[in-house]
């Protein structure tokens, strides 16, 4: 004996719909504030795990390129390959320091 949400409105008068339309209204404000709490929250976390401010998130326009900078190490088997020393190192030096060699054996003497 259920009445479907259709069969109620329909039922209701102009006034009725008129107050239903304004809590209806007024509880969708109540979940946005709810769900931009939790927005909120979550962006405040995840720019900490950043170590960055939010406001720096919503600025943030890619990766900035660096100018290359001067190698500080380079490849003796391949005089081509260098690194600056910042960024990820490339694969020919960690694969050098996994078999037992040390960084330093790859500096280029300034």
């Amino acid at each position: 004996m259920s009445n479907s949400i259709e069969d109620i409105i329909k039922a209701s008068s102009i006034e009725q719909l008129q107050a239903l339309i304004k809590k209806a209204e007024d509880e969708i404000e109540y979940k946005k504030v709810d769900e931009i709490e939790t927005i909120r929250n979550e962006w405040l976390a995840k720019a900490s795990q950043l170590g960055m401010q939010p406001e720096e998130i919503l600025q943030y326009a890619g990766r900035k390129r660096r100018s290359s900078g001067k190698p500080k190490y380079r490849n003796p088997a391949n005089p081509e390959q260098t690194w600056t020393g910042h960024g990820k190192k490339p694969g020919w030096l960690r694969q050098a320091i996994e078999g037992g060699a040390k960084q330093e054996d790859f500096r280029i003497p300034e």
